[in-house]
């Protein structure tokens, strides 16, 4: 697998703008990727906050931020934005995202090594990052970082890819995805306990992502589908908090 610095400069620098990526929200993967994930977001802040007027008190911190799409989700549903920080390493994402979303902190830096001096969140996010890491040691390195930044009592929910292992890549692949056990063992190395986990998508035969088939098919043949074939996950979603001293 790529070395994620590489993969940051080589793809995510050179990127002009993400309305061209059939990841915008224009575009019908975008849409769906979207839709799904922002119904299964919507689940987990009702748990995690029943009264919304209390995520105005939150404090968020986004890590792999990107330009900022996913603190615009959090702000969009009740998340001050003077409350959300966005770390990246691209500089270029960085850029746009300082651009496009005001009121929110977006700050260069790498997921291993962020110092946000004494700055504690009560949320953490990290959406489809840590598999663009390539050995163990990074990852529990930026867990562990992560773990630092979060309050006592706050919660980290990892968003990430669904593989059977990490550590063996089809090719010179730009990420990787995560077994369960991978994620949840990880995690618990640097600090963390499982508070509860949901899956996204499908991987159908364990070959084809249901979300590439919504190019041809429509979404709601797609969502039949993803129901009655058989497939692993395409996606993991963990929601993580520290483990008790």
């Amino acid at each position: 697998m790529k070395n994620y610095h590489d993969v940051v400069k080589d793809r995510f620098d050179s990127e002009q703008d993400i309305a061209s990526s059939i990841y915008s929200p224009s575009h019908p993967v975008g849409k769906y990727v979207r839709k799904i994930l922002f119904e299964g977001l919507d689940r987990f802040l009702e748990t995690y906050s029943p009264d919304k007027d209390k995520l105005k008190a939150k404090t968020m911190l986004d890590v792999g931020c990107g330009d900022g799409g996913m603190i615009d989700y959090f702000i969009s549903r009740g998340f001050l934005p003077e409350n959300t920080v966005g770390v990246d390493l691209s500089e270029g994402r960085i850029k746009r995202a300082q651009q496009k979303s005001k009121g929110s902190t977006f700050i260069q830096g790498d997921a291993l090594t962020y110092d946000l001096k004494d700055q504690k969140f009560d949320l953490i996010t990290s959406f489809d990052l840590f598999s663009h890491l390539t050995t163990q040691d990074q990852i529990i390195e930026g867990l562990s970082n992560i773990h630092k930044h979060l309050q006592d009592d706050g919660v980290f929910l990892w968003y990430d890819i669904y593989s059977k292992d990490h550590f063996e890549p089809k090719g010179h692949s730009d990420s990787w995805g995560f077994s369960k056990k991978q994620i949840a063992e990880m995690a618990e190395e640097a600090g963390f306990e499982v508070h509860y986990h949901k899956t996204f998508f499908k991987l159908f035969f364990n070959r084809y992502h249901s979300i590439y088939q919504v190019k041809r098919l429509s979404p709601g043949i797609v969502r039949f589908l993803e129901v009655v074939l058989p497939g692993k996950p395409g996606n993991l979603m963990f929601v993580f908090k520290k483990k008790d001293r």
